[in-house]
């Protein structure tokens, strides 16, 4: 029998992801302790004598959506050849994590920020955290290609960027509102228009 206060042995990252739907289903205020005992299969006192509280295991969850789902986007956005295949990847790979079949769908972050955030000045600066980090990945993908010469020197590399994120916010809202795959790829799709003017022939 396991000593008062132990964790029962479980698997971190399955419990971590089996917390992350829970949590993007109903947002942070909404889903309670008695939730995340029936998601993650693991008692209360176990649940806190592993992760420490609720806000804690939020964060925990939002590390394990970075890494092992919205790794996707970076991924995408930095190994493609030119600036607007990379764009193309980027939201293809978006469009894909938004509609999966096995998630609630939409993004986990904007889920989060949209409604039920937590109330919380750190949590609430995790979350933005991650979305700057978006933006900083697309900006350098950018200033990257400017830099090599497949962008003019006078790309608005801010500018463009920030259009880039808040496209990116969208899709995943209407997502959430059930938009179907094709629809938002179709969406997605007239990106390339906005780089076009100022690739290099």
């Amino acid at each position: 029998m396991a000593e008062r206060g132990r964790p029962r042995n479980f698997d971190r990252t399955q419990a971590l992801d089996r917390a992350l739907m829970a949590f993007w289903q109903d947002g942070f205020e909404a889903t309670s302790m008695t939730d995340l005992v029936e998601a993650m299969g693991i008692n209360s006192p176990s649940i806190y004598a592993a992760f420490g509280s609720k806000e804690r295991l939020f964060a925990e969850a939002l590390r394990h959506y970075g890494s092992f789902y919205a790794n996707a986007l970076p991924d995408a956005l930095n190994k493609a050849p030119d600036t607007a295949s990379a764009m193309d990847a980027m939201f293809e790979a978006a469009v894909d994590l938004f509609t999966r079949s096995d998630t609630p769908g939409g993004c986990f972050v904007v889920n989060s920020v949209a409604s039920n955030a937590p109330n919380s000045p750190e949590m609430e600066e995790s979350l933005k955290q991650l979305r700057r980090e978006r933006l900083e990945q697309i900006a350098e993908r950018l200033a990257r290609d400017v830099r090599s010469g497949s962008l003019r020197h006078d790309t608005p590399v801010q500018e463009l960027a920030d259009l880039y994120a808040a496209i990116l916010q969208g899709l995943a809202q209407a997502a959430r509102d059930g938009l179907g795959k094709e629809r938002l790829a179709k969406l997605s799709g007239q990106s390339r228009n906005l780089i076009s003017p100022w690739m290099m022939d």
